[in-house]
């Protein structure tokens, strides 16, 4: 089973997304807004099922999540990650899969350090430590190539797509400002 962990009020949304797009893959909502107190601190909504979707709040109660092991670790909004000493990073980062995805608007809000705590849960110790990374950050600051040797290394790790691009999107509306 894949685990994705997404803000409380979008679960709803990828129910319904996957409802529509694959209807055959067995879902279920591990949130107390749709099942039982104790039969999601058991742990057994995720029996039989093929993805699990959870909110990061939910993650942190319920231990069973971090100790399971998941084929995929999908987080949407990822951003809630970048904090890395944050109750809710140290648990999405305790997670057990084999491979992991991060889906984010905004990889970098405010620092750079948002991109290593990213990263760090991607995939850990590409980045170094997160003291290293700083000093890194500081001295391709002032040198002449600039931040140009960050950006060629995570730059095969990201995918993205711009709201303009019709062959993407085609439906989505103009951006208005």
């Amino acid at each position: 089973a894949s685990l994705l962990v997404a803000p409380a009020s979008l679960l709803a949304n990828w129910a319904a997304e996957i409802q529509r797009f694959a209807p055959s893959l067995v879902a279920r909502i591990a949130h107390s807004s749709a099942m039982p107190r104790d039969e999601l601190q058991a742990g057994t909504c995720a029996e039989g099922a093929d993805l699990v979707i959870t909110s990061y709040a939910t993650l942190l109660r319920n231990s069973w999540m971090t100790t399971a092991t998941w084929d995929l670790a999908i987080l949407d909004e990822a951003q809630a990650i970048k904090n890395p000493s944050a109750r809710q990073t140290r648990a999405v980062k305790a997670l057990d899969s084999r491979w992991r995805l991060a889906l984010t608007g905004t990889p970098v809000e405010n620092r750079l350090g948002d991109l290593w705590s990213l990263f760090d849960f991607l995939n850990p110790g590409l980045l170094g430590s997160a003291k290293g990374f700083n000093g890194l950050c500081k001295s391709m600051a002032s040198s002449k190539q600039g931040y140009a040797p960050l950006r060629r290394l995570v730059q095969p790790y990201i995918l993205r797509r711009l709201k303009t691009d019709k062959s993407v999107i085609s439906d989505l509306p103009d951006k208005t400002e």
